[in-house]
């Protein structure tokens, strides 16, 4: 069946992802980050909703920890708090539901089961306010308790981790947060990506968060976690029965464990015996043992096939056989039947030619045979993707390189077609090929089915390309409609030696990238990514980013062409402008967020969260794509000095994968998108002279950064405008490396100026100013011992010694634990 995939079908098929994606949720900074660090998030940090008689909490709550006592949420009426926290000791973890600073009411068991990163259950509160009794649920298992000291009315001052009474946070994470009763409901998907601001179902910004890591990062962009060189050929594959990474040496074996997310080494008790040229392997489930193999280019009667016991307390090589082919196989691919315990080959490229023909091992003979299937006929190709079927006894075989006579002479082209390969009876089934719109690309070795079996994935990625990029693609097995669900992965393919694996664990729920880059026949790098499952489309992150839609509106688009059959394009845009949060009220250890407050019109943020207005007030910093963003901030860094930067210099800074010579056209749409956007600013101009790329500001454009690097330069009073400094570090959701030396610069001038102002505040007794100075100073220099003594002596005149002293030793906590040694000076020597 041949699918043509129009380009005016995929702005629906990328619509529909947007409006089923589940939420990602709000992954917590817990004991492991400095207090400071820690995440809070305040559901109503304004006016909190005023329940009548009885009300409910209900979210989606993932859990982790097994070495700290943590808060998930504190409730806080006008005489008693109440509180649900967690703790793990003995090997049990437990939910708690306490009246603070009274007793614990309930304590929930939580099996072992579900305490894992991702593995969500629902936690459901039924307060009944006038009854003095709440419900609490736990998926379907109820608890129930009372006298707790409830009034009819309660407000819902909700605080999630870290809050004022408590700083203690688990490792955790929450998604679909819903509050209500019969007349008021308020639900918070958590599917935000970015930025402070918590949006409710409506698309209204209702709640606050500090320190949030938004998990739907995790789902699109790749992590890298390991990364290790090679002298000599190394080679690599997963081991589905411990979920580990290994890679084979020489002379010793590396293994590394997702979920613990560390690499160790073990030597073999002998040497390999195979001599390694392509290091490919393929694992057996039955034995749980590693089969390497070489096909060509072996020493006549030198092993070519040598087996690992992977369970064994010694690491020993076994050979296997000795059998060689004429011609090498580049790219073919390898699978095992593991019903009748035989290893197959399919394809590949050597000796100018594409193959086609299926080889299997015979190891009572030593030889590589050759198995004829039947059925329709898969082009000869290399390049190819296969993995598991949907099916007991087949495999599926998708896409290549290669053409119908097999003779490279003739050229290739790509190959997007999926083949069921039966290996009971040795039949083959074509089941469909796509045209993809515009889009060039062969897969890495393997392919991971879905949980439902509805669909597989595959790295793809231009092959022919030096410099390249990979993305996981998502592709259905019904009719091969496809999308990206996730970020590139730049990659140097520099030899035919290079190689792709995907790789899914079960266990910790990611799928796992491994690139093995030659520079030469004998020296590689091999580079371990991790993705978190679910993926999401490129279509659903952004749209992350977007204001939301009224949830009328967006089921309407959703049922439309159910309702009325239609098969074509349905594209919805519709823009609100974001709305900005309002502050928060005083918490009694640390200040809430800092509202908003500033110019609104063709103004720019660096401060926290970045933020872009235009010339009627709206809020255009969703149309900043990351890779805009990234030119758009260097650009106005560089201005604020007059200098500008380079051509060149954006060129290696933004696409460091790719040649300068060759940024040309990606550079050239990226400006163009760029001057589109700050079109509709006014008093900022991009300049292009002498090579270099410049702003030229006018008086009516406003940036944060540039006013304070003008105060900081001594042309102003920079105290006038704390709370534009409170907003946060310089460019706080940009951790880019490219921008370091911008932050520590920033940082560095602004702490020595403060640093008098702190002194002269407390010297002349304003004591509050002093407090909002230090905070300030310790934000960007957590353990400054000056800063921390003229902190605690304001906490002690304002607030007692007692709460100096808990301010101290949270200060001492964050200080051994991030570097490792006890604090050296005493309570006491700081305050007198």
């Amino acid at each position: 069946m041949l699918v043509t995939v129009p380009k005016t079908i995929l702005p629906f098929i990328l619509c529909l992802p947007i409006l089923t994606a589940n939420a990602q949720g709000l992954q917590f900074k817990s004991e492991d980050s400095l207090l400071t660090q820690r995440t809070s998030y305040r559901v109503f940090p304004s006016a909190a909703p005023v329940f009548q008689d009885h009300f409910f909490i209900r979210f989606d709550l993932s859990l982790w920890d097994n070495a700290n006592l943590g808060y998930v949420f504190n409730l806080a009426d006008k005489d008693l708090s109440y509180s649900l926290s967690y703790l793990y000791n003995n090997g049990q973890g437990n939910l708690n539901f306490n009246i603070d600073r009274k007793s614990n009411k309930l304590s929930i068991p939580l099996p072992a089961s579900l305490l894992k990163k991702r593995n969500w259950f629902t936690v459901t509160l039924d307060l009944d306010l006038k009854g003095d009794k709440a419900v609490i649920r736990i998926d379907n298992l109820l608890y129930r308790v009372d006298s707790l000291g409830f009034k009819p009315g309660m407000a819902a001052n909700l605080v999630f981790g870290k809050n004022q009474y408590y700083t203690e946070v688990p490792n955790m994470a929450i998604r679909n947060l819903e509050v209500g009763d019969g007349h008021q409901h308020y639900f918070f998907p958590l599917n935000e990506w970015s930025g402070n601001s918590v949006h409710d179902s409506n698309g209204e910004v209702t709640g606050f968060v500090e320190n949030p890591l938004w998990l739907i990062n995790e789902s699109y962009f790749w992590k890298p976690v390991y990364v290790q060189s090679d002298t000599a050929v190394a080679g690599l594959n997963f081991n589905p029965l411990g979920e580990k990474l290994f890679i084979f040496t020489r002379d010793s074996l590396i293994t590394y464990d997702p979920a613990g997310k560390r690499a160790k080494a073990a030597a073999y008790v002998n040497k390999l015996p195979v001599a390694m040229v392509l290091g490919k392997s393929i694992f057996n489930t039955r034995e749980n043992k590693c089969y390497i193999y070489e096909l060509f280019d072996i020493p006549k009667g030198a092993p070519t096939i040598a087996a690992l016991h992977m369970d064994s307390a010694h690491l020993k090589w076994d050979v296997v056989g000795r059998d060689a082919l004429p011609y090498q196989l580049h790219h073919h691919n390898i699978f095992y039947d593991w019903r009748h315990d035989r290893f197959y080959l399919f394809g590949g490229y050597g000796h100018y030619s594409y193959h086609n023909g299926f080889l299997s091992y015979n190891d009572s003979i030593d030889k590589w045979e050759r198995v004829t299937f039947t059925g329709d006929t898969i082009t000869p190709r290399f390049f190819a993707a296969t993995g598991p079927s949907d099916k007991a006894d087949e495999l599926l075989l998708f896409g290549g390189y290669g053409n119908e006579s097999g003779n490279q002479v003739v050229g290739g082209k790509q190959y997007y077609d999926l083949y069921r390969i039966n290996l009971r009876d040795h039949s083959v089934k074509k089941c469909w090929q796509i045209v993809p719109a515009g889009e060039v690309f062969v897969p890495a070795n393997n392919l991971i089915l879905s949980k439902d079996k509805r669909y597989f994935y595959a790295l793809c990625y231009p092959h022919e390309l030096a410099k390249t990029e990979l993305k996981l693609y998502k592709f259905s097995l019904r009719d091969g409609s496809y999308e990206v669900v996730s970020a590139p992965i730049s990659m140097a393919s520099m030899r035919i030696e290079t190689d792709v694996n995907l790789f899914y664990s079960q266990k910790t729920d990611e799928f796992f990238c491994t690139v093995q880059e030659f520079t030469d026949r004998h020296h590689s790098v091999i580079k371990v990514y991790s993705l978190t499952s679910p993926p999401v489309s490129a279509a659903v992150y952004f749209a992350s980013l977007q204001p939301r839609k009224k949830p009328g509106v967006a089921l309407l688009f959703w049922l439309l062409p159910v309702l009325i059959g239609v098969a074509g394009a349905i594209w919805f845009f519709f823009v609100r402008k974001r709305k900005q949060p309002e502050s928060a009220p005083e918490e009694e250890q640390e200040a809430a967020p800092v509202s908003f407050a500033g110019e609104n019109r063709n103004a720019v943020y660096l401060l926290g969260e970045f933020l872009v207005f235009d010339r009627k007030g709206s809020d255009i910093t969703h149309l900043f794509s990351p890779k805009i963003k990234q030119l758009f901030v260097l650009i106005l860094l560089n201005s604020v000095d007059g200098k500008g930067i380079g051509s060149r210099k954006i060129s290696a800074r933004l696409w460091p994968e790719k040649d300068p010579a060759k940024t040309k056209n990606i550079k050239g749409v990226t400006f163009n998108h760029l001057r589109n956007i700050i079109s509709d600013i006014d008093g900022i101009e991009l300049i292009f002279l002498n090579d270099s790329y410049s702003f030229a500001f006018g008086e009516s454009f406003f940036c944060d950064y540039r006013l304070l690097s003008t105060l900081i330069l001594g042309e102003g009073t920079i105290l006038n405008h704390l709370p534009l400094m409170a907003r946060g570090p310089l460019l706080e959701d940009m951790p880019d490396s490219l921008l370091d030396d911008f932050k520590s610069a920033y940082e560095d001038r602004l702490t020595t100026i403060l640093l008098p102002e702190l002194k002269r505040a407390y010297e002349s007794q304003h004591l509050k100013e002093a407090l909002e100075i230090a905070k300030l100073i310790l934000g960007m220099d957590p353990f400054n011992e000056e800063v921390l003594k003229y902190q605690l002596k304001c906490f002690r005149r304002l607030k007692g010694i007692e709460y100096s002293r808990r301010a101290y030793d949270r200060f001492s906590q964050d200080y051994e634990r991030s570097l490792g040694v006890a604090y050296h000076v005493s309570f006491d020597k700081i305050v007198h």
